[in-house]
């Protein structure tokens, strides 16, 4: 069956970079970036674009698990603003369409110092990253995820623990 990798977690803590890391090294695997889907100038989150982002992600999700080829999409995406509700939006189209798949959701996290290295890193302004800080790390609290802390992990090491869990863990199907 295929799989549904979803790595999440606040701003900066590394999604994008263990995402694109990751599919680098699994066989039969697409990467799906949301900044992708809203790449646009100015953003704002309104009807039209939250629509239009809806859109994109469930058009790359639903033609990802359609294609023979894939066995493994790899979805990194962090619930912040009307994410969560866009995420849900896109999972639900998934079951609209008969999308059948194992859900692997894992969190990263960071210690707090080591995410704003990783922000500055990332050439992040510091009202952005303050502002990352105060809305994005609390989120995760109450999901029941698996969480691996990357704090003292490299790219690697960290794509070797999220497949660590993929293989001890079936995951849930959709």
């Amino acid at each position: 069956m295929k799989k549904l990798i979803f790595i999440c977690g606040a701003n900066g803590v590394g999604k994008s970079t263990v995402s694109k890391a990751l599919n680098n090294r699994l066989a039969n695997s697409v990467y799906i970036d949301s900044e992708y889907c809203c790449s646009m100038n100015p953003f704002e989150f309104n009807n039209q674009t939250i629509r239009l982002i809806k859109q994109n992600l469930s058009a790359l999700m639903i033609n990802s698990f359609q294609c023979d080829f894939i066995e493994t999409v790899i979805f990194p995406y962090g619930f912040h603003g009307p994410r969560k509700q866009i995420f849900d939006d896109v999972i639900q189209e998934l079951r609209l369409n008969g999308i059948c798949y194992e859900f692997h959701p894992i969190i990263l996290e960071c210690d707090v110092n080591e995410n704003i290295s990783r922000m500055r890193n990332d050439n992040r302004d510091e009202i952005r990253i303050e502002r990352a800080l105060k809305n994005t790390r609390h989120i995760y609290e109450d999901y029941d995820y698996p969480r691996i802390n990357t704090t003292n992990l490299t790219v690697s090491e960290t794509m070797d623990e999220i497949l660590k869990l993929n293989t001890r863990t079936l995951g849930v199907i959709i």
